[in-house]
């Protein structure tokens, strides 16, 4: 693919990879994309911790989600945003390398009472910093409308800090209009997805404030929207 070759310094080969998961030993989670994979990259600066989505079909996502989460983490770096150290594309892998974030994702701690309240204040101010960013990016010129903002999404590093990630999904828009907006087919997780764009495919910065403002719904309620068992985020407040 001749539009890949500008990201050609962040290729890393398969073998690589597989000394640095010790093939593939050490899976600490799945998502949409496949199975995650924790290991160590030796570069130029030394040893680091890493981790490694590689990509499985069977889950639905492939080829331009790929490609789609390398474009975008090459151009949009933010401390409230993952950031992606390499991809492997070699003899049929297909295999995402990010910075190494221990605390897993905010998912696994809504019902945590070691969680305590300034802490859930920090995380969910980072994570509206990080999607701010995106939304403005006025150096680049598009807006990022991500799509599939949730709390399994929001990682956590060693310091409670936000780092959005998964953007497999996302799109682009001007930032030079006072209001942008798209037309796509509506894609996204149900229960955080904006009733408006599910309905209507009509798609705005503020269809991921809808789906941040739930987020911030789970952090206060202190569970998942979608255990719900009637869908209602108003029986959930309850």
């Amino acid at each position: 693919m001749a539009h890949t070759k500008q990201f050609e310094h962040l290729k890393i080969q398969l073998e690589a990879i597989k000394s640095a998961t010790n093939n593939f030993a050490d899976c600490i989670g799945r998502g949409g994309f496949g199975k995650v994979y924790k290991g160590k990259i030796v570069s130029f600066y030394g040893q680091s911790m890493v981790a490694l989505k590689r990509l499985d079909r069977r889950f639905g996502q492939g080829d331009p989600e790929f490609w789609k989460e390398i474009m975008m983490l090459s151009i949009y770096k933010h401390e409230n945003i993952v950031s992606l150290l390499g991809f492997c594309d070699d003899h049929g892998e297909k295999i995402l390398v990010y910075e190494y974030v221990p605390n897993k994702s905010l998912d696994y701690y809504l019902n945590n009472n070691d969680l305590r309240w300034v802490r859930r204040l920090k995380i969910c101010i980072g994570a509206a910093r990080g999607l701010a960013y995106l939304h403005g990016a006025s150096e680049t010129q598009q807006r990022v409308f991500h799509r599939d903002i949730k709390s399994s999404n929001i990682l956590l590093d060693e310091n409670w800090n936000a780092k959005i990630s998964d953007f497999g999904l996302s799109k682009f828009g001007p930032t030079n209009q006072e209001y942008t907006f798209l037309f796509s087919n509506p894609v996204g997780t149900p229960g955080y997805c904006d009733p408006l764009y599910a309905e209507t495919g009509y798609l705005t910065k503020e269809s991921d404030v809808y789906s941040f403002g739930v987020v911030l719904f789970e952090v206060l309620c202190g569970r998942l929207s979608f255990h719900n068992k009637n869908g209602s985020l108003v029986a959930l407040a309850r």
